[in-house]
């Protein structure tokens, strides 16, 4: 899987030159090279650069202490996980793009992992799990496909894919328009939110370049998914770990 990693042999061959230097035991040395390769890491993730789900690689080997690390050509690597960072920025980036006016909208956006709430930050989703980031608004579909006007840009959810894929090389990122399996939104509805009447294509349009417009007058749609008695299906943006 392709994430960001973190390489710490200038740190190593440094640590190793001083200690050797001063005539410290080998064990003293392992121990350095240790913690500083620690205190740089956490630094990375208390500033932001770096998620706190990681992977520690010692001369190659997943999980080994960083002691056991070779003094000569060694190296420390801390393997970051880019779908928890991608995770947490698109779950911001829909809540800033959503329009507000009671701000029920914007509180709806969830998480799910594998199929499951994920009530945790999502900067500390696990590896190699799929992500899910919907808004569970009754409307939210009709926003996303641009059926209803709104003072923001809708497409929210495509809008924020096609900045994912930009942003975070080892992101795979679609949009998908997904039925739930149950619990409520902000406003405290039922979700899914089930038609009461068949919907209604509003013939509305939107492009960046032009705004809004009208395409043709509405109507009641006759789409089977569309129909009385059939579930809203939700605008999602769905995230996953390219594989290489």
């Amino acid at each position: 899987m392709a994430r960001s990693a973190m390489r710490w042999s200038t740190v190593l061959r440094e640590q190793v030159n001083l200690q050797i230097s001063r005539g410290t035991s080998a064990q003293a040395i392992h121990a350095a090279v240790a913690q500083k390769s620690r205190l740089i890491r956490d630094a990375a993730i208390q500033q932001g650069r770096a998620s706190p789900v990681y992977v520690t690689k010692v001369d190659g080997r997943r999980d080994a202490a960083e002691e056991t690390v070779q003094l000569t050509g060694g190296t420390i690597t801390y393997v970051f996980s880019q779908l928890a960072q991608a995770a947490n920025w698109a779950l911001d980036e829909c809540r800033k793009r959503s329009p507000v006016r009671s701000g029920a909208f914007r509180k709806s956006w969830a998480v799910l992992v594998d199929g499951k709430l994920w009530d945790a930050a999502p900067a500390t989703i696990p590896m190699g799990t799929e992500v899910w980031i919907v808004n569970t608004m009754p409307y939210a579909r009709k926003i996303e496909v641009g059926g209803q006007k709104i003072k923001v840009d809708p497409q929210i959810v495509e809008a924020v894919r096609q900045i994912v894929l930009r942003r975070f090389s080892g992101i795979r990122a679609q949009r998908a328009f997904k039925p739930l399996a149950g619990g409520r939104d902000a406003r405290g509805g039922p979700v899914p939110y089930i038609l009461k009447s068949a919907g209604v294509a509003s013939g509305l349009s939107w492009t960046r370049k032009e705004g809004w417009s009208r395409k043709h007058a509405a109507y009641v749609s006759n789409r089977s998914d569309r129909q009385a008695g059939e579930q809203v299906l939700y605008p999602t943006l769905i995230l996953t770990e390219r594989i290489t």
